[in-house]
Order: C-alpha cells, then sequence, then structure tokens
C-alpha cells in the first residue's frame, strides 16, 4: 500500500496529484472543494469547441469578441481579423486569450442554436453538459473565460477528469505543451502574431503543459503536466499565493515520498539492463512502475529462462518485493534478430 505524502507548506486552498497513467491519486486536499478556477477551465472552452467546429473553420472577430486586454489575456485579436478554429485554439490554450475563447464560444453557440440571441450563454450551457456528462459533480460554468462569478466553479478532482479527455485529443495535447506559437492572422490587418505560454513551467523537460490561471477571487490557479518515468503525472493547485513555488512544493513532497521506476528497454531496470546485456538478452517493452521510495530500494529481480522459448522470447525478468512481484517482463536473444543490439 502506497504511504501518505507529507502535507506541503503551502497557500493554494485545494490541490491534487494523480497518476493518470496507473489510475493513482498520489496526493489530495480539498480536492472536491468548489472553487473558482479562474482560465484554467479554458481547457474545457477549447474541448467543448473543438467537438462542434471543424479546425480548418474560418471565422471574423466581432466587436463583442474583445475583451479589456488590461484585465484579460489574450492573443491580440482585432474586430474584423480572420481566423481559423486551429488558430483559436493555440490562442486560448497558451497565452490564455479571452478574446479567442469569445469567437470560439460566440460561433460554436451559433453552431448548436442558429439565431440564438445569446450563443455565448447557449455555449456555456453546452460546457455544463459537457461536464456533467464526464462526472464533473463539482462543477458550474458561467462564461467561456474563466470570469470570476458566484456561480461560476469547479474542484481540483474535476479539472483533473477534464484534462485527461484533452490528454487523449492529438491536437490540444500538442498545444498545451507548446512554448509559443506563431498565428497567422487575415482580414483587412493581414499578420502573423508569435503567442508565448503563460505557463513558466513549460520550458522544463520533464514537465508537458497545461494550463494557467488568475482572477482575483479565484487567486493563481495552475494544471500541471509532469512526466515521471513513462507516467503522466497531473498536478491542480487552486486558490494560490504563488502557484509555481505550491507545485513545486507538492512535488518535491510527492517525489520524496513516491518512486517511478523505469523498467525495459531504455531503463537502468535496477541494474537488470546490463545484466542482460552481458549475456546478450535484451528487453522489448518498457513500463514504469509507482512505489514508495522506501520499496523502491527493496526491489530484487531475477532472470527466468524458458525451458522452452517460444519464438524470439527467451524468458523474463521477475522484480519483486517482499516476495510478491510486481512486474514480469519478456526477455529475447539480441542475436535473434528479433531487436537491433544497439536498440536497448
Amino acid at each position: 500500500m502506497l504511504s501518505q505524502v507529507a502535507p506541503p507548506d503551502i497557500s493554494a486552498r485545494a490541490v491534487l496529484v494523480a497518476d493518470l497513467t496507473t489510475g493513482v491519486e498520489v496526493y489530495s486536499s480539498n480536492a472536491d472543494a468548489q472553487l473558482p478556477p479562474a482560465s484554467t477551465m479554458k481547457i474545457v472552452t477549447a474541448l467543448v469547441a473543438s467537438s462542434i467546429l471543424d479546425l480548418d473553420e474560418q471565422f471574423t472577430v466581432q466587436e463583442s469578441d474583445i475583451l479589456d486586454p488590461t484585465i484579460f489575456s489574450n492573443m491580440q485579436l482585432q474586430p474584423g481579423d480572420s481566423v481559423t478554429v486551429r488558430t483559436l485554439l493555440h490562442g486560448v490554450l497558451i497565452p490564455s486569450g479571452a478574446d479567442a475563447a469569445m469567437v470560439l464560444a460566440r460561433e460554436a453557440g451559433n453552431r448548436l442554436e442558429p439565431g440564438t440571441p445569446d450563443p455565448v450563454g447557449r455555449f456555456v450551457a453546452e460546457m455544463n453538459t459537457w461536464a456533467a456528462q464526464r462526472g464533473m459533480t463539482n462543477t458550474h460554468f458561467t462564461n467561456p473565460v474563466g470570469t470570476d462569478d458566484p456561480q461560476h466553479y469547479t474542484s481540483a478532482r474535476d479539472l483533473v477528469r477534464a484534462t485527461e479527455v484533452l490528454l487523449h485529443d492529438w491536437l490540444l495535447a500538442r498545444i498545451v505543451a507548446m512554448e509559443a506559437y506563431v498565428a497567422d492572422i487575415s482580414g483587412p490587418n493581414a499578420r502573423q502574431v508569435e503567442l508565448f505560454s503563460s505557463n513558466q513551467f513549460i520550458t522544463r523537460d520533464d514537465v508537458f503543459g497545461i494550463k494557467t490561471g488568475t482572477e482575483e477571487i479565484a487567486g493563481q490557479c495552475l494544471i500541471t503536466g509532469f512526466w515521471r518515468g513513462d507516467n503522466q503525472i497531473i498536478t491542480v493547485v487552486l486558490g494560490s499565493a504563488d502557484r509555481y513555488a505550491d507545485t513545486q512544493a507538492v512535488m518535491d513532497a510527492v517525489d520524496t515520498t513516491y518512486r517511478w521506476l523505469a523498467l525495459g528497454i531504455g531503463a537502468v531496470s535496477q541494474g537488470a539492463s546490463d545484466a542482460l546485456a552481458a549475456q546478450g538478452l535484451t528487453f522489448m517493452t518498457r513500463r514504469t512502475v509507482l512505489m514508495t521510495a522506501a520499496q523502491a530500494e527493496q526491489i530484487t529481480w531475477e532472470i527466468v529462462l524458458d525451458d522452452q522459448p517460444r519464438g524470439d522470447r527467451v524468458g523474463a525478468v521477475i522484480f519483486q518485493l517482499d516476495d510478491r512481484a510486481v512486474a514480469r517482463m519478456s526477455i529475447y536473444s539480441v542475436s535473434s534478430g528479433a531487436i537491433e543490439p544497439d536498440a536497448a
């Protein structure tokens, strides 16, 4: 059984750390509290809009789409600009553009209910339906940009649910991992605009996104995707005074408690890979095992060769903890030609 992470000293009102690959909740504090999410909820705006509109459709920006740039982040759109849905999605998720979110909401709302007097409201209703269908029971939206409102809230756990959906969308998952993007804007003032990520963690090698948010009542909010081995770890902090310091403190506490052991091809495998290489053997697959730091120090392994090899497979390495197998990984002869000698 996994042990409990020691609570870090942080300012955030709610925190959740989840290993999406294993389905394990690694750490949580107040994870189901209904809190204002600021712009972190724009991941839902992007998900719902991309499910309604075609990526290559082009729309014209209207005056009503432009929110006060001194208050709201934006992608520098102007009335009369013509922009594709694909570009608008980049504008929503990279610099957290409220203008891009409004264009998508308006156009998607009109697509859902042609002629509606309130297309943005119609879109927000669709966002709430989408959230309910995915088990986001502590979520209710009143706008597509994250503006503070007593009836606009979500929870850290619900944001993890939405993030998991986003990461299964090849385009959106790619966008939230981008440091920058050059947006092509057509219309009477055709130009290119370079967009930069609002996420200070995005340049780190172990980070693959995902979304920032800041509002007066919501405080600083952040959804971060971390790699640990081959596993995708999601952290959510809501209501923080310093989202980056809080996220780092949470991950430091988690990393002190847990280990993600990479086993198999391309990994040290607790020394098993070197032992296999000395015998002309190798792994062909790879997996990551989650356990406590103390357990990781007790992992043992043994090479078990098959009495009657099946095809290229010659046996397995069994990784054990307290006489219990935690992983069993097939091994192959390098000379069989099943794998190039230098691939491991």
